[in-house]
């Protein structure tokens, strides 16, 4: 069966959860609230993370099935596995087995079970595995399984972790943590697509200390940096995927 509508899948772009919730009743129109263009509120280290999420199911949507567009009837969409979620993140479901009926109106929470830490910083790219069923009259009841990959979320220290999504144009870096290097630190960047990224290091004369090619997954990618592997100083570090540079600055002081 082809892709089910985009109003379908987004209904579980970005489901998460606990039992313990109420639907938010200004929300009629099937989708998932708030939206991926909100995104999830912040997070702040040293706090709980509890948030809600109104999920509201369409009764039937169109498909493409053996060439032909079709209306169906949406059975229900279960939510399969969440993966990805940061240290002590977890979800759970109102509905039970996290299975949402055609035409229902619920809810799921993301929480966290012990309270983000400063050794949480960084980026984390989430996995969304559902399995939707769909009546389709004389084709039967039909399923197709979908893995939603483009939401991150990000977690700073001492300020906010935020629901992020990105799409097949991304190409972003995060700072360097921590910043300075004394030991070892962590750069992370996201691509839209698997692609080769060149990973430069230059001094403050312009002298180039390090290159990398570096073969990029789709989503949240990590490069480490050894201290020792540089003299103490400030340096510009980048990457490159062909179309874009994005350089930031570093500290080495070991």
């Amino acid at each position: 069966m082809k892709k089910i509508l985009l109003t379908l899948t987004l209904a579980f772009a970005t489901i998460f959860a606990s039992a313990q919730c109420t639907p938010d009743p200004q929300y009629t129109i099937a989708g998932i609230y708030p939206d991926s263009s909100v995104g999830m509120p912040a997070a702040i280290v040293g706090q709980a993370y509890n948030e809600v999420i109104t999920i509201i199911v369409a009764t039937d949507t169109n498909v493409v099935f053996s060439g032909l567009s079709i209306s169906v009837e949406i059975d229900s969409i279960k939510l399969d596995n969440v993966l990805g979620l940061p240290a002590n993140f977890t979800y759970d479901c109102l509905a039970p087995n996290c299975v949402f009926l055609g035409g229902s109106t619920t809810c799921a929470v993301l929480y966290s079970t012990i309270n983000p830490a400063a050794a949480d910083v960084g980026l984390y790219q989430v996995f969304m595995y559902t399995t939707s069923y769909v009546d389709a009259g004389l084709f039967g009841l039909q399923t197709q399984n979908d893995t939603i990959d483009y939401y991150y979320i990000d977690i700073i220290d001492n300020t906010t972790s935020t629901m992020n999504q990105f799409d097949n144009f991304t190409f972003q870096m995060k700072d360097l943590y921590p910043n300075p290097v004394n030991d070892q630190s962590k750069i992370q960047f996201i691509t839209g697509e698997p692609k080769d990224i060149v990973f430069s290091v230059f001094n403050y004369l312009g002298e180039k200390m390090d290159e990398q090619i570096i073969a990029a997954n789709r989503g949240v990618n990590d490069i480490f940096i050894n201290a020792n592997n540089y003299p103490n100083g400030m340096y510009l570090y980048s990457i490159n995927n062909g179309e874009k540079i994005i350089s930031k600055r570093m500290v080495i002081a070991n």
